[in-house]
């Protein structure tokens, strides 16, 4: 009978030290000192282990694994670091109404209609302005 073959390769990529942990070898797939060839060992740099903290589990990947590590460290790194405030958009203040007073328009100017959208506004904003007295 032969043997059985070798369980497929599994990587967890930490993106903040941008470092592969291969762990069926139980190796470190690292960028060396030249910032271009990619080095394999069982230890990794000191400089990179600070880094080393929040990780995934790479389900695909392309072999070798660091081939598509430009799209790694993209989606990774945004998953695992942003925080929900990154994407909530930030509210200007607005000044609060109180009776007849409109609020502030921090210091834009007002646009004058013309045209179609003035003829609107003489047509349908007494209208209006009855509403908002009422």
């Amino acid at each position: 009978m032969p043997p059985a073959p070798p369980p497929p390769p599994k990587y967890y990529f930490y993106p903040k030290a941008n470092v592969y942990f291969d762990t069926v070898n139980k190796d470190y797939l690292f960028l060396g000192g030249d910032g271009v060839t990619w080095t394999t060992g069982k230890e990794i740099p000191a400089a990179m282990q600070s880094m080393m903290d929040k990780m995934v589990l790479l389900d695909t990947f392309s072999q070798p694994v660091w081939r598509d590590n430009e799209n790694h460290r993209l989606v990774y790194s945004a998953v695992l670091y942003a925080s929900p405030t990154d994407t909530v958009e930030k509210k200007k203040p607005v000044a609060k109404q109180t009776g007849n007073q409109k609020a502030q328009d921090h210091g834009e100017p007002k646009k004058e209609k013309k045209g179609l959208g003035k003829f609107l506004d003489k047509l349908f904003g007494k209208k209006k302005k009855e509403k908002e007295k009422n």
